[in-house]
């Protein structure tokens, strides 16, 4: 038993994501594109894509919704171009529907990286060639400004 319990508390730590998406998919997403020329990342750093101002939570209809730092999509490094689907924001309360929580259209993309061997979260200062902002066509970061570690 006691070995059991052991292997099941090394196998969730082993697994455990430092970025992990809590919101429910609202149907809208906006495509991030880190380009495989990124340096500084190592093979299994973890890259979540933030909107610092998004909708943190769905609302139902005549709720106000509430604003903040909200993770809205995430990925592994593996050395290849990496293709990140951010969760939009969704306002249905024109019609009598609920606010969906996810990025907001015309805020910032702000991209932090958890260095796995390191165990911390770095910041970042990405280099986009195209978008930058939720509700561009989609947002391509051929550099996240990291110095090589």
């Amino acid at each position: 038993m006691i070995i059991r319990s052991l292997i099941i508390l090394i196998f969730s730590f082993v697994f455990t994501q430092h970025f992990e998406v809590t919101i429910n998919q609202t149907g809208e997403s906006h495509l991030i594109i880190l380009q495989n020329s990124i340096t500084g990342l190592d093979i299994d750093d973890e890259v979540g894509v933030f909107d610092a101002n998004g909708v943190l939570y769905t609302v139902d209809a005549g709720e106000s919704p509430e604003y903040g730092e909200i993770l809205v999509g995430a990925g592994i490094w593996t050395g290849e171009q990496l293709n990140i689907s951010a969760i939009m924001a969704v306002d249905l309360s024109d019609f009598g529907g609920p606010v969906l929580g996810g990025a907001v259209d015309g805020n910032l993309v702000v991209i932090k990286v958890f260095d796995v061997s390191a165990g911390e979260e770095v910041e970042t200062d990405p280099t986009f060639t195209s978008g930058g902002e939720f509700g561009d066509l989609f947002t391509v970061a051929p550099d996240l400004g990291l110095e090589n570690t």
